[in-house]
């Protein structure tokens, strides 16, 4: 017997799985895009020059000197104040240079000659523009110019921890439990964000962030996975559309929040704040049955079952429950003979994912699922960064980055009706022919080539929406949260990989996009050899996934 038998029984999507799904994964998910996105804007650069204005050899040639006066209308002109426009903003005016280069219109470049930029170092520091910003953590520790390093260094170590902390949260969650894993993932969560809003030395805010970071994924995917095993077949999608809907929200809020409070360190505090007040409720944070029933802990899964029922208005048939621990105990020990009891009478499994390596269908599948989810999150996140210099104001850059995420939530009705592989490989695809449709379009047609471009990014969100389901399906329940963890730290490092395809820009600005579009063709490609996943029980044992991948789905196998 399966799990899902018995939760057609007591409820598949009841008035328990509403409350998990439209309470937890909101909470969770939108604590998980404040943060992102804050980060991004405390450590966005504002415009700005360099605070000494030019100045002639003699201060009594000022009036008559051509140079200084065009480049002090250009200075003072605040049509002109951007980096683009003024290309030496990271220096100070050399009065030992009589001509410079400038790419403005308005300067007069047959008097001022087409020499280099002078390369003096700006020592009196920056002027910043705030027109369009607030004060951010790089504008007032002045990480610009020779010291642009930091924020980059910043969000790279971010997503180190990201690695790291995705593998070991997810090998506590197999040991320990779903819901421990996602209380102390919170916690670290909170703790190191708050903490890192008061530091003031660069190392340390570092390192906080690198402790955010380890939580970053974990905090919102791992309480996803958790719905997931509660829901049945049918309304195994209706978690990831709360999941994007929570996500696209939260990163449509962040501009119209930072607008209102236009203030870093108030903005910074309020997102730190709320991984702790969710941790008021973790009273209410269930652990997943589906979990104690793989681990032998029958007498928690029996109670916590009852509890689903009565929630949902079933009684528990206490029969099923009994036969399934039965099948679950005998298949484990028969399959994989992983398992000891404990002090409890339970079991504790020895099982890991490296035990999948015997199976030969299940190892298969597992390093497509891999590669995938590493494409996916590659392309994904590529996208996001190159979507932010859309516009120049940053906060439409964030909002058209965001809304252009919406028409993705019909994924979860399209992998519904269609199954999970053909809507991947198809949205793989499509983003991969935006990306070479890019490549072609003429530079004058600016229009053409942003709709192309967000084109582009709609549809890798809706392959990355659709990896992020299809992943935890493959793994068996006694290896989810680890195979889930390990497609975390590898969609990490593809993650912190990703801002080197973007910075190609700088030498070709359409190949980013060329990339990112050879990469989803070849994700699109790999889709095709997985099985399908929709409409199929999940999993319990490493050995009824390996049957499942080298089987095509029997009638008994589907609800």
């Amino acid at each position: 017997m399966h799990f899902e038998d018995l939760l057609a029984e007591i409820g598949s999507f009841g008035l328990y799985q509403r409350l998990l799904c439209f309470v937890l994964i909101p909470l969770t998910t939108g604590v998980v895009g404040l943060t992102f996105y804050v980060q991004l804007f405390l450590l966005t650069a504002p415009p700005h020059t360099c605070l000494q204005e030019p100045r002639p050899q003699s201060p009594g040639d000022q009036a008559a000197h051509p140079l200084y006066q065009d480049l002090s209308r250009l200075l003072n002109d605040t049509a002109y104040d951007t980096p683009a426009r003024l290309p030496y903003t990271c220096h100070q005016f050399d009065p030992n240079v009589t001509s410079a280069y400038i790419t403005s219109s308005d300067i007069n470049l047959t008097s001022l000659g087409q020499l280099p930029p002078p390369n003096m170092p700006c020592v009196n520091g920056w002027q910043y523009n705030f027109d369009h910003i607030f004060p951010t953590y790089t504008s007032q520790h002045d990480w610009v110019c020779t010291e642009a390093w930091r924020p980059y260094m910043v969000v790279t170590v971010f997503w180190i921890g990201n690695t790291i902390g995705s593998w070991l949260w997810g090998a506590l969650s197999d040991t320990c439990g779903r819901r421990p894993t996602v209380v102390a993932s919170l916690a670290v969560y909170g703790a190191a964000g708050v903490a890192s809003v008061f530091i003031n030395n660069f190392y340390g805010f570092v390192a906080l962030r690198f402790l955010v970071g380890t939580s970053h994924h974990t905090v919102s995917h791992l309480p996803f996975v958790l719905v997931v095993e509660y829901c049945g077949v049918e309304s195994r999608v209706v978690p990831l559309l709360t999941l994007m809907m929570s996500y696209t929200l939260a990163s449509i809020l962040i501009p119209a929040l930072a607008f209102v409070v236009w203030d870093g360190f108030t903005l910074a505090l309020i997102t730190a704040l709320l991984p702790l007040v969710l941790l008021l409720a973790f009273r209410w944070l269930p652990e997943s049955s589906s979990w104690l029933v793989a681990r032998g802990r029958g007498e928690a899964a029996r109670a916590q079952l009852t509890t689903v029922a009565k929630v949902n208005g079933h009684q528990l048939p206490q029969e099923m429950v009994t036969q399934l621990l039965h099948d679950a105990d005998d298949g484990e020990e028969g399959h994989s003979g992983y398992r000891k009891r404990d002090a409890k009478g339970g079991h504790r499994s020895q099982t890991s994912i490296i035990h999948a390596i015997k199976y030969p269908s299940l190892r298969k599948n597992i390093l497509l699922v891999l590669l995938i989810w590493m494409l996916a999150c590659m392309c994904y996140y590529g996208h996001c960064q190159n979507t932010a210099h859309l516009a120049s104001n940053v906060f439409m850059s964030y909002l058209l980055g965001a809304l252009v995420e919406v028409p993705s939530w019909c994924v979860p009705w399209l992998i519904h009706r269609l199954g999970r592989r053909r809507p991947l490989t198809a949205t793989f695809l499509l983003s991969g022919v935006a990306g070479l449709v890019y490549a072609l379009v003429p530079a004058d047609m600016e229009w053409l080539l942003l709709v192309v471009a967000l084109a582009g990014r709609a549809t890798i969100t809706g392959a990355y929406y659709i990896t992020l389901q299809y992943c935890p399906e493959v793994f068996p329940t006694v290896v989810r949260g680890q195979g889930v963890a390990l497609a975390e730290t590898l969609g990490g490092v593809a993650i912190f990989l990703s801002p080197s395809i973007v910075y190609l820009g700088e030498w070709q600005k359409r190949a980013p996009l060329m990339v990112f579009s050879g990469l989803s063709v070849m994700g699109g490609m790999a889709t095709l050899l997985l099985p399908e996943t929709a409409g199929v029980v999940l999993p319990q044992t490493l050995h009824n996934a390996d049957l499942f991948f080298s089987q095509a789905a029997t009638p008994c196998s589907r609800r």
